[in-house]
């Protein structure tokens, strides 16, 4: 496999310098200004990134649109009401979400969204028409914040326990040329205190993938959260764990070495430590099963309406038990609400039976056969259609 120019930038620094913190290699693997994963990605789905719930029907993004209008409605229809969207990616999840904000009768609407990638915004642009959407004002107050699998691409810090300490996995070249871990010989404090604060000490020899971006990430929330909510949607692991996955063309992998800058790396995020950085901050907090969340904003409503094949069947792993249904959680940080408020992504509401959900096309085999029903028995409301 040939080497890559983030490879080869790598090389040169451990050449130059020793080993490096896997931190800086992820770093420079997703966000290096001219050859990381994140700055040249040209979308999602067949040709691009691992498909998220977003991406994978819009219904996503129009249920949570129901818990951005109760926020709305709790905080009294501010003028103007502003969302944030932090790693917004094509846009999947804002299209459909303004949409159904409009259908509802909100008119006064800032949405903000906050984009590393070049190639994403320029596609944002390119898709998201209404005039609520914008791409400056990153730092200015919010009433809603979403992240929908942002923080799982925060760089992380490999370690490993040994005599109860931890001691942070380096990368360097072996003697066959080779990338590599080391292990550094000193504990690493930042790691141990990460672990004090959690009252929790791995079993020695055990490898975890530990993010100290994470407080910084929260902090940038809740600095941003004027009044309202803050909604994170991750994959979660706590305490954390060996959980480094890598993506490559629609491949899971677990090799973060290869194909440095070309494919996607991630690690799980750890909910506990999420949560008490929120709480520290003034934010109140509530987590639920992404299954859950949905349920909670009436995902059967939405289900009844869908008959297609390819529908049903995207709309059946949100809420899968054993892939991102049960596998992703959302974290609710609550500031400035009413007194009493509860998220009804968290404890449900009767909701008003919808109009109109959004849907997919339909994939090539419906397609066909929808063709060849109209050749063969016509259209079914007498030929207007």
């Amino acid at each position: 496999m040939s080497s890559t120019p983030v490879e080869d930038e790598l090389r040169r620094q451990i050449a130059d310098h020793g080993p490096v913190s896997f931190r800086d290699l992820m770093l420079a693997a997703l966000y290096h200004p001219r050859f990381g994963y994140y700055t040249n990605l040209r979308g999602f789905g067949p040709d691009g990134d691992f498909i998220t719930s977003p991406e994978r029907h819009p219904a996503f993004g129009w249920l949570l649109g129901r818990q951005v209008l109760e926020v709305w409605q709790a905080l009294e229809r501010p003028r103007p009401f502003r969302i944030l969207e932090l790693g917004a990616g094509s846009g999947a999840l804002a299209e459909p979400l303004v949409r159904f904000l409009r259908s509802e009768g909100v008119s006064d609407l800032v949405y903000t969204l906050d984009e590393v990638s070049p190639t994403l915004r320029e596609l944002q642009r390119r898709r998201l028409t209404d005039p609520a959407f914008r791409w400056n004002g990153v730092d200015e107050p919010a009433n809603f914040v979403v992240a929908n699998e942002v923080a799982d691409a925060l760089p992380v810090h490999r370690a490993i326990i040994k005599d109860g300490h931890l001691h942070e996995m380096l990368v360097t070249v072996d003697r066959s040329g080779e990338l590599t871990w080391t292990v550094a010989e000193q504990p690493h404090a930042a790691l141990d205190a990460y672990f004090q604060a959690l009252h929790v000490l791995p079993n020695e020899g055990e490898v975890m993938d530990i993010c100290l971006e994470l407080e910084n990430w929260v902090e940038s929330i809740a600095r941003r959260l004027e009044r309202g909510m803050a909604l994170v949607i991750d994959y979660t692991a706590s305490p954390p764990r060996d959980s480094l996955l890598t993506y490559y063309r629609h491949t899971l992998g677990s090799d973060p070495f290869v194909r440095l800058g070309e494919q996607d790396i991630s690690a799980r995020v750890d909910l506990r430590t999420l949560v008490r950085f929120g709480i520290a901050r003034g934010l109140k907090a509530g987590a639920v099963a992404q299954r859950g969340l949905l349920y909670n904003l009436g995902f059967p409503q939405v289900q009844a309406h869908l008959t297609g094949m390819t529908d049903r069947e995207a709309l059946a792993h949100l809420v899968d038990m054993n892939a991102a249904g049960g596998q992703i959680v959302a974290v609710f940080l609550l500031g400035g609400m009413p007194e009493g408020y509860k998220p009804a992504g968290a404890v449900g509401r009767d909701w008003p039976e919808p109009g109109e959900v959004p849907s997919l096309p339909p994939n090539a085999d419906e397609a066909d056969f929808l063709g060849q029903w109209r050749e063969a028995f016509g259209p079914p409301d007498g030929g207007r259609g």
